[in-house]
């Protein structure tokens, strides 16, 4: 009987992905050289950041400059542009669609996050996750791709496949998927 699912797609890619890396790498390619995967990439305690083009966390100087493109804490996903860093990376969260589907990016709709407003919204259900209060979990919303314009000029789409450390531990370790796209013609 073939499952419906989502998150059994989120597990077996999660699966794959652990069992290619190894432990001093939190980094894995996928069986398709476009996709890349991060494990685990830690944000109970502290901000961390990564750089798309170097599929790589950044850290000390790095991160005061334009050499990274997404912060995670907890929660919260920023962006290095407007009032969160001095790079020009935006974003565009797209509902309601399947990773695999995007192969150009949108035109339009791209965010730097401001004071008021980050580009990946916060809140369950508002961005990439959603909360569930009889459990007190963190799940990523299905059907939602962030789409990001990169410093570098190059656009990807980006899907959280979990938040907890090794697919059920720990809070606030983002295992996530990307892939270069086209741009918008």
């Amino acid at each position: 009987m073939k499952s419906t699912h989502p998150s059994l797609h989120y597990i077996i890619i999660l699966t794959i992905a652990i069992l290619f890396s190894n432990n001093s790498n939190v980094f894995a390619q996928s069986g398709n050289d476009s996709i890349k995967i991060a494990n685990d990439i830690p944000a109970a305690t502290k901000k961390a950041y990564y750089s798309i083009d170097k599929h790589a966390i950044v850290d000390g100087a790095d991160t005061a400059g334009k050499n990274w493109d997404l912060a995670f804490f907890k929660t919260a996903v920023w962006v290095n542009s407007g009032v969160s860093g001095t790079g020009s990376t935006t974003a565009l969260v797209l509902k309601n669609v399947k990773f695999d589907d995007i192969k150009q990016a949108p035109a339009t709709g791209y965010q730097s996050d401001s004071a008021t407003q980050k580009a990946i919204p916060q809140g369950s259900g508002n961005g990439w996750y959603a909360y569930d209060m009889n459990t007190h979990t963190i799940t990523p919303v299905p059907g939602r791709v962030i789409i990001l314009h990169t410093a570098s000029g190059k656009y990807v789409k980006l899907e959280v496949l979990n938040y907890y450390k090794n697919g059920d531990g720990d809070p606030s370790h983002y295992t996530f998927r990307y892939a270069f796209i086209e741009p918008a013609k």
